[in-house]
């Protein structure tokens, strides 16, 4: 069930704080650090970008989770405005300086410290801001999320929250999560970062499980610009306050609920991402069916929602189907052009390798004029499907990237 009360959640034994720090260069002071305590250590997993430039805090919390088969933390700090990658050993100093003081704050291990920058890649971040901000940080009783959530934006129009309440074993569990993004979103993570927390009784290797499965059907399947970033992080916390039995298999029946909840949640704040896509004006899903493979129809679908060709036709209206043709084309997937099926919409394309003989460009443009815009293509060669969801490709996606530093 969605909570929309997004403010004033409240989840035992987090407490959230954010600041303005500078280091984000913004006309009205937008707060651009976020540092989320946790009273006792907490359950946390994460997945992260696949890049193989990957910033000084994804390495470091990939280090952190790997230190131990039941990973704690008692903070996360967060900051917008520099990536903190591509800065050499001095990067790392700079993530080992901020931990070695919180931990030393929190009286808690420099492992049990989280860190997360997004903003320009290749710039030095000085930890002294870092730490010099959190003496001047403002902390809510409410928890607020959207306070949060503004905090960790970098190109993003709107902040990104999402709420679901379930149960385990008729105990009552929150989630919360929030999440940013806009530009430079491609599967694999993305320049995204996600935080998720819930006061469910769970062990880090539950939630690395569960984290996982989620994150292939949310983050990882969606798609801006095609490129990867360098800082993709999503952490996934549990303070373990709910009163339900242990649970150690994360099969287990008793998590059915949670699962999909924390699934649904996952996929809203990737789709916001979407919907915020840097200069975009439509919200495109992409559905495949009929491919050998899910791992075939996924990358079918990337193939497609890649496509500059495509993306702009999207923006412009232009039914121009061809361009989805090269794209299942070049995708290097298997596919039967005499039993390739393409719909925009619920308008047929194609049929028998033609085109079909009572298509209707008209009907066709009628629905790219939409806001949200469906492609449907069935390959004709097995069982299986992917889905994936992208947007135009607009001239404001140039403006913003031309002027990013600017």
């Amino acid at each position: 069930m969605k909570n929309d009360n997004k403010k004033n959640i409240h989840l035992d034994g987090i407490k959230v704080s954010t600041t303005f720090s500078g280091i984000k260069k913004t006309p009205d002071n937008e707060h651009d650090v976020l540092l989320i305590e946790f009273d006792k250590p907490c359950s946390i997993a994460g997945v992260f970008t696949k890049s193989l430039t990957s910033s000084a805090s994804v390495n470091q919390c990939r280090s952190n989770l790997s230190s131990s088969k039941q990973a704690t933390a008692r903070a996360i700090v967060v900051n917008s405005g520099n990536a903190n990658a591509f800065t050499g050993k001095l990067g790392e100093e700079t993530v080992s300086k901020i931990s070695k003081f919180l931990s030393k704050l929190l009286k808690s291990n420099t492992n049990q410290i989280y860190t997360a920058s997004t903003g320009v890649i290749g710039e030095q971040l000085d930890s002294d801001i870092i730490i010099n901000s959190f003496k001047s940080m403002t902390s809510c009783n409410t928890q607020n999320w959207l306070q949060a959530a503004q905090a960790i934006k970098t190109t993003d129009t709107f902040p990104k929250i999402a709420i679901r309440t379930c149960k385990i074993e008729n105990v009552n569990i929150d989630i919360v999560g929030i999440a940013k993004g806009s530009g430079m979103i491609a599967p694999d993570m993305a320049t995204m970062l996600g935080f998720i927390f819930t006061n469910a009784n769970l062990p880090s290797n539950i939630l690395q499980k569960i984290l996982k499965e989620a994150n292939e059907t949310s983050f990882n399947s969606i798609t801006v610009d095609s490129d990867t970033s360098t800082s993709d992080t999503v952490l996934f916390s549990a303070t373990r306050r709910a009163k339900h039995n242990l649970i150690s298999k994360h099969t287990d029946r008793r998590l059915r609920e949670f699962r999909n909840s924390l699934s649904s949640l996952m996929l809203e704040l990737a789709k916001l991402i979407v919907k915020d896509g840097e200069g975009a004006s439509k919200f495109v899903t992409i559905n495949v069916t009929g491919a050998r493979t899910k791992k075939s129809a996924k990358r079918i679908a990337l193939s497609i929602a890649n496509s500059p060709l495509v993306k702009t036709a999207i923006a412009g209206e232009d039914a121009n189907w061809g361009r989805i043709i090269m794209a299942i084309g070049k995708s290097g997937e298997l596919a039967d052009r005499d039993n390739i099926k393409i719909y925009i919409g619920d308008e047929l394309v194609t049929y028998k390798g033609m085109m079909y003989k009572n298509y209707s460009e008209v009907r066709a443009t009628k629905h790219l004029k939409q806001s949200e815009v469906n492609l449907s293509i069935d390959v004709g060669v097995g069982k299986s499907c992917g889905k994936i969801y992208t947007c135009d490709l607009t001239h404001k996606y140039i403006e913003i990237n031309a002027d990013y530093r600017s």
